[in-house]
């Protein structure tokens, strides 16, 4: 007995096209889903560019309070701040371990090496920004993009266009610029920030190593560990200073600030594409030279601008080149 055929014109049935109106509204449903995403994308993107913005605003505001705390020793400077540091980084990290999975420790080689290397550059860094104008001082950390790259190139063995060479060559003219000799500048000061963009770079470079369940929180918190061991060491032998209330609510303000520029450029990064957060770091030019000049009346003379601007036009076709590549 056979069974019966379908109604031609009987909807949902095998064989039978969906109807018009049906295929309109998926297809509207649709665009209308791609509209939403683009839309979401464009936002986070856009708190991405502005959560960046302010992490290097921020870090040059802790750099400039650090500066104002001159006339303590440096090595107290660095104990306070890493102190200070951690006493709102532990407790932070603990809450946040309540309420995720154990993770497996952090004790390894490679955190160890990067908290090493962070611990000189902060240390350095305290030491430059003390005795060098804050432009100075940040226009050479602006270098280590081009440090970073030169180490990869020659430690990691990872391939180098020659168009990003001719970018590095352009950094590293205008480093030569900023370090020439006979700038008045305290040659122990330029030698510190050297150091410490290098460290900063080796640390880059190390935290493409690092596990991936070890979050930014823990990282800081362990380099500022390793920053007040180091601290401590320095202190030895030598005599600190007592501290005011201003140099009280100083310091508080440079470690709510350093804080914050940590968080809020890795959220940055997350948020947004390396090609667009990479260049913003180089604001962080401007806004120094104009704390020097209407806070500090330092103004730097026509070569030092001449190689920061050169910096900045390394650093900000290095991204850009990246972006082609891909």
């Amino acid at each position: 007995m056979s069974s019966p055929s379908p109604a031609p014109d009987e909807p949902g049935r095998a064989g039978q096209p969906a109807p018009a109106s049906v295929t309109t509204q998926t297809n509207d449903q649709e665009r209308l889903d791609q509209e939403r995403h683009d839309q979401e994308r464009h936002d986070q993107e856009r708190l991405g560019i502005l959560q960046t913005f302010v992490a290097v605003a921020a870090g040059v505001g802790n750099n400039f309070f650090f500066k104002l705390l001159a006339t303590l020793p440096v090595s107290e400077i660095i104990v306070l701040r890493s102190g200070s540091a951690l006493l709102v980084l532990l407790p932070l990290i603990a809450w946040r371990s309540q309420r995720q999975p154990p993770r497996p420790s952090p004790f390894t080689r490679a955190v160890l090496v990067r908290a090493a290397c962070e611990a000189t550059a902060t240390a350095c860094l305290i030491f430059a920004v003390t005795r060098m104008p804050l432009a100075l001082v940040t226009a050479v950390l602006m270098t280590i993009p081009i440090m970073t790259a030169l180490i990869g190139r020659f430690v990691l063995q990872e391939a180098t266009p020659a168009t990003a060479w001719v970018a590095i060559g352009f950094g590293l003219a205008g480093t030569l610029l900023l370090l020439r000799p006979g700038l008045d500048a305290s040659p122990a000061g330029l030698a510190m920030v050297t150091l410490s963009a290098l460290a900063f770079a080796l640390r880059d470079v190390l935290t493409r190593s690092m596990p991936r369940h070890y979050g930014a929180l823990r990282m800081t918190a362990m380099a500022n560990a390793a920053t007040l061991m180091l601290g401590l060491a320095l202190s030895l032998g030598s005599s600190w200073k007592p501290i005011n209330i201003g140099d009280i609510g100083i310091l508080v303000a440079a470690v709510a600030l350093y804080i914050a520029s940590n968080v809020l450029i890795a959220q940055g990064i997350r948020n947004a594409r390396l090609a667009i957060t990479s260049p913003l770091r180089y604001t962080s030019v401007p806004l120094a030279l104009a704390l020097d000049i209407a806070v500090l009346g330092i103004m730097p003379d026509a070569l030092a601008l001449a190689g920061t601007a050169l910096i900045i036009a390394s650093g900000l076709a290095m991204p850009l080149l990246a972006a082609r590549r891909r």
